[in-house]
């Protein structure tokens, strides 16, 4: 009995330190097509119920030359990325900007090793497919898609190069633990109930 218990707490504290181990690390991928790499990254692989997810889009031009990307919203107006949030079966939670300003198109170009960036922050909020907060909503545990891509307009969107990565949101440690002591507790109560006794001069074992 002992040494059960000891195994199952093991493979729990194990499973935990795994997923400690794993949120400690960045998440990042990125694709480089036409001289030009195009980068995403969140902070974590694994968060918890409750964290920001801190997520970042990058676009750098890797070759000697000046590169046109195509037709983005003026980037003095922070609204030239583009960053959707999805759950596994693809159904959309989240996206930003989100609203898009309303200020004229420009020639994304790029000069030599040139870089551009932005940091967006989510709250694990589902936007509820509307652009106001107040119908927002706090999402659960499970695995989510974060994809980064530049926003082209006006015939650009085919240029579109979107890079993503997956993340992992847990319950948050209390919650773990109390979902170990009750698998832990269950094992118990049912080892409990078995009862050994003699009848008749037969062993038997009964539930």
């Amino acid at each position: 009995m002992k040494r059960e218990i000891i195994s199952i707490s093991a493979l729990i504290l194990l499973l935990g330190t795994a997923q400690v181990a794993r949120a400690t690390l960045v998440d990042s991928n990125s694709i480089i097509q036409d001289g030009v790499e195009y980068y995403l990254q969140t902070d974590k692989f694994v968060y918890e119920l409750g964290e920001d997810v801190v997520m970042l889009y990058r676009v750098t031009n890797l070759t000697e030359n000046p590169v046109d990307i195509g037709k983005v919203v003026e980037r003095t107006e922070p609204a030239w990325y583009h960053f959707v949030i999805t759950v596994e079966a693809g159904n959309q939670v989240r996206d930003y900007p989100r609203v898009i300003p309303g200020l004229g198109p420009q020639i994304l170009c790029l000069q030599p090793y040139e870089s551009i960036e932005h940091e967006q922050i989510w709250n694990m909020m589902n936007d509820n497919g509307t652009s106001y907060e107040v119908d927002d909503f706090p999402v659960g545990p499970g695995i989510y898609n974060v994809m980064g891509e530049l926003l082209l307009l006006y015939g650009d969107q085919d240029k579109r190069v979107p890079v993503s990565v997956s993340i992992e949101i847990i319950p948050e440690p209390t919650t773990l633990a109390l979902l170990g002591i009750g698998f832990i507790g269950m094992i118990l109560r049912k080892k409990g109930r078995y009862v050994r006794w003699k009848r008749n001069g037969v062993q038997d074992y009964r539930l």
